[in-house]
């Protein structure tokens, strides 16, 4: 993944939907259990933050 995608949030706990990935975080990404890519959430829920930070297992690239 990449800044600028667009994906899916796939995480049960996390009531976003669709989001773009705007910041990854390259020393995070050698740590499996790291969340590196930050997303922006394109229309979060109330209650929900516009931003978070999230691991790739949690997100769904979707296609172009």
């Amino acid at each position: 993944m990449k800044v600028g995608d667009l994906v899916n949030n796939t995480h049960a706990l996390d009531r976003s939907g669709l989001g773009l990935i705007v910041e990854i975080s390259k020393p995070q990404l050698t740590n499996p259990n790291a969340c590196p890519y930050r997303v922006q959430w394109i229309n979060p829920p109330p209650g929900c933050p516009a931003f978070s930070w999230n691991s790739a297992a949690w997100l769904e690239l979707i296609d172009d």
